[in-house]
């Protein structure tokens, strides 16, 4: 022992010697892998009983296990005294816990740390199943030494009248309970000289009996009480102390799969692992499984209940499988352990026992709140839930479901408030609400509600890029793809609707295979063929998107049909908009005559609707077109005016920019040419559309290369290829590899410059017409429209679509 400095590293010794992994030691202390895992790394201490059962399977005889459990107890001491593990400890009723408490250091730690500043009231506050008993219970045990007259656990889940709580009290603290006296004097007259921590669980039913809490306060200075409950006692000197799901494994697009051990660094995916491990000895988490681990505690809303519930099935179906059920009545329904109370054996039970405390019309607002897919603002629960008379019942009882941890409030990325269930409460909600029969109401009217919203979005926005219908998919994807699938088999004109919207979305987000299948499959819809406005507003939009991937043929079909179903309507700006995108699909084919026909008598059409949106756009097309005729002095003036018009109207329109930056670059001024695409760049990234983004990187990669700035246009082509990539068009991948092909080669790299060379014209005979291989010279205005030819559609519909 005299070479060993801490007792991690002691234990780590002597498993070594009797041959164990850290998972068979574990298992045989009955601890996680992972708490046996941070003590021998030395960032976790052991408590009492963990170390005296660590000790005792390390084959410690029992003479040396209380110096051994002192040494363990002491950190980094060399033997601690007998005395120290004998030690009596201060009066008190904590039930021992089975099972070890994972990711909750953090939150103890909180806790402890209040109740060491001085404050006397303290309430856990959480959904159902989030683990406020547990947490309440570990950070009691903390503390217990610190409290002369003891720690106390006070059950409350089995009282439902307030009056009842002071006797409840009295008989935890196996007070005497004879005499005349109430129950509430008994009490007060046993804490008034006491030093001493009282842990009232679960005081949500007996809310009502607050003033009890603030009476025993007030009269017994050396009383402190810990509370868990799924709403606050609102005292003068309550601190509410919020306890969440445990941490998730980050989601985002392209990120990489975990492996097994970066898995169960995190607590939720070790507690499925130890909870799994009860039922299943031989389950462990694998690189091949680890994914659906991971999928299933995402989930489950890293809730610890709902995890215990589900990890207890691995006997009898693998995590894979378990993934496909997770969601309705079979998760609602997992029954769990017997040594639990009722409401505890399902998440049915759990959810159930907070919709049972909730008034008539807080549980109507709770079941309607349910048809939201990812959330609402009070905005959206106003429309949805309520009329005009009924508007402040909606927020107040929004702010009542928040109070009582059914709800989550969240600040959005512009500050807004946007408030969502959990998705497992959501289940719940959803089932109460098939149950209420208002289901098919309320299903109709979320619909509804997105289709005006949309509609209200496109008729104020002028912004040519439409800005502000891609911040509205971005908030509200989730529903409006909810929306779309009602739509798809209740109500086909509002399913165009939702597809036009959705379609100039994904032309600038991704993926596109998602946008051609929904093209397919809204177009076959029963009545889809019925000449209207919503028709041909879809069959304009499926034109620009079909475009964009490469379907010529088809997107003029789209774009022609639409132009005359609203020259039958007498649908103005449905007329400019088709003939817009038949201009930009002409500068696909390469029929630039056509193109500008198109886009000219789509100018005239919007100057006459006064649509700044349409005008800017038709100009900036139209700039395009004389800068690759060579036209200068007109690409000039059109893009000029173009800003103009932008500028009068009150938005931000930077494609211009890119082309004022070709102009540069044909007149042979490479610095402006990159200032130009810098301003542009900083524009884009304000309206945050990823495919015009990449696009001006793609430019600006180019423009360095000639500038022999290597480094730059190394940073400006990985972030375009991060972001195509993420779009999915691997013919405007391949036309940004020539780009990156051309830098090697500048920097003399000439192999890797071959490789990316026969990367990109591998599809060349896939690229739109108006992509060329490489661009030329810089300099030599009568040959080369600018340094974006190859890339101009390479990252989106930017340009063309904004």
């Amino acid at each position: 022992m005299n070479s060993i400095q801490t007792f991690g590293q002691w234990i780590k010794q002597r498993r070594k010697a009797l041959g164990l992994t850290q998972k068979e030691l574990a298992q045989q202390a009955g601890c996680a892998e992972v708490t046996l895992r941070k003590i021998e790394a030395g960032d976790l201490q052991p408590s009492g009983q963990l170390a005296a059962s660590l000790v005792a399977v390390a084959g410690v005889a029992d003479a040396d296990l209380p110096a051994r459990v002192g040494f363990a107890l002491g950190g980094g001491e060399r033997r601690a005294p007998a005395g120290r593990w004998s030690k009596q400890r201060r009066p008190h009723n904590l039930p021992a816990q089975l099972t070890p408490l994972l990711g909750r250091e953090l939150d103890i730690a909180a806790v402890r740390s209040r109740l060491r500043e001085g404050t006397r009231l303290i309430t856990l506050l959480g959904p159902p199943g989030v683990g406020k008993t547990r947490l309440a219970l570990a950070a009691a045990e903390s503390v217990l030494d610190e409290f002369e007259h003891g720690v106390f656990f006070v059950r409350l889940a089995p009282v439902s009248n307030p009056d009842l709580v002071a006797a409840t009290i009295v008989q935890a603290l196996n007070a005497s309970s004879s005499g005349p006296n109430p129950p509430a004097l008994k009490l007060r007259a046993y804490l008034e000289e006491k030093h001493l921590l009282l842990v009232l669980d679960n005081f949500e039913q007996v809310i009502e009996a607050a003033p009890l809490v603030d009476g025993l306060l007030r009269r017994c200075s050396w009383l402190n009480v810990l509370v868990t409950s799924r709403q606050p006692l609102r005292m003068r000197g309550e601190r509410q102390v919020p306890v969440l799901p445990l941490t998730l494994p980050a989601q985002f697009p392209g990120a990489i799969r975990l492996t097994a051990d970066e898995a169960l660094r995190y607590p939720v995916v070790a507690l499925f692992a130890d909870r799994a491990a009860a039922v299943q000895p031989d389950f462990t988490v694998t690189d091949s499984n680890a994914a659906a681990v991971v999928e299933l505690c995402r989930r489950l809303d890293g809730l610890p209940l709902a995890i215990e519930l589900v990890a207890a099935r691995v006997k009898l179906l693998p995590p894979a499988e378990l993934l496909a059920r997770v969601r309705g009545t079979w998760m609602l329904s997992v029954d769990g352990l017997r040594d639990v109370s009722p409401r505890q054996k399902t998440l049915r039970g759990a959810f159930s026992w907070s919709f049972d405390l909730l008034s008539p019309s807080e549980q109507t607002l709770f079941t309607q709140l349910a048809v939201f897919a990812n959330g609402f603002t009070l905005e959206a629960a106003e429309a949805l839930c309520g009329d005009e008379s009924t508007k402040s019942q909606v927020v107040d009882g929004i702010a009542s479901l928040l109070d009582k941890s059914l709800l989550r409030r969240e600040i959005g990325p512009r500050g807004e408030s946007h408030y969502s269930l959990l998705e497992t409460v959501r289940e719940y909600a959803l089932e109460r609400l098939a149950l209420s029969g208002r289901e098919a109401e309320l299903l109709a009217r979320h619909a509804g509600y997105f289709v005006q919203l949309v509609e209200n979005v496109e008729r104020i926005d002028p912004d040519p890029g439409r800005i502000q219908l891609h911040r509205l998919l971005d908030n509200d994807i989730y529903d409006i793809r909810a929306a779309l699938a009602w739509a798809m088999t209740h109500d086909v004109q509002a399913a165009l609707l939702l597809t036009a919207a959705l379609l100039e979305w994904l032309s600038a987000r991704g993926p596109f295979v998602e946008a051609t299948r929904l093209i397919h499959e809204v177009f076959a819809l029963p009545g889809a063929a019925e000449r209207t406005m919503a028709r041909a507003k879809a069959l304009c939009e499926a034109g620009l998107l079909l475009q964009f991937v490469g379907e010529n043929v088809e997107a003029q079909a789209f774009a022609e049909e639409s132009l005359v179903l609203s020259q039958e309507l007498g649908y103005g700006k449905g007329e400019a908009d088709a003939l817009l995108a038949l201009g930009r699909i002409a500068t696909g084919w390469g029929d630039r005559d056509a193109a500008q026909r198109h886009l000219e008598n789509a100018l005239a059409r919007y100057r006459i609707l006064d649509a700044p949106g349409g005008i800017s756009q038709s100009l900036a097309l139209l700039g395009e077109i004389a800068l690759e005729q060579a036209d200068l002095p007109r690409a000039q003036a059109l893009c000029e005016e173009c800003l103009a018009v932008a500028q009068r109207a009150g938005f931000a329109y930077p494609w211009p920019l890119g082309i004022l930056a070709n102009l540069a670059w044909a007149e042979g001024d490479l610095a402006r040419a990159r200032l130009l695409n810098e301003q542009r760049l900083a524009g884009e990234r304000q309206r945050g559309v990823k495919g015009s983004i990449a696009h001006t990187l793609l430019e600006l990669g180019t423009v360095a290369t000639r500038q022999r700035d290597f480094p730059a246009a190394h940073l400006f082509l990985d972030e375009a290829f991060i972001l195509l990539k993420e779009q999915g068009h691997e013919n405007y991948l391949r036309a940004g590899y020539l780009r990156l092909a051309a830098l090697l080669q500048a920097e003399g790299d000439y192999r890797q410059a071959v490789q990316w060379y026969r990367e990109g014209l591998a599809g060349a005979n896939h690229y739109p017409a108006d992509v060329g291989p490489l661009p030329a010279e810089p300099g030599l205005s009568g040959r080369s429209p600018g340094p974006g030819r190859v890339s101009r559609q390479a990252a989106g519909r930017d340009g063309d679509r904004e």
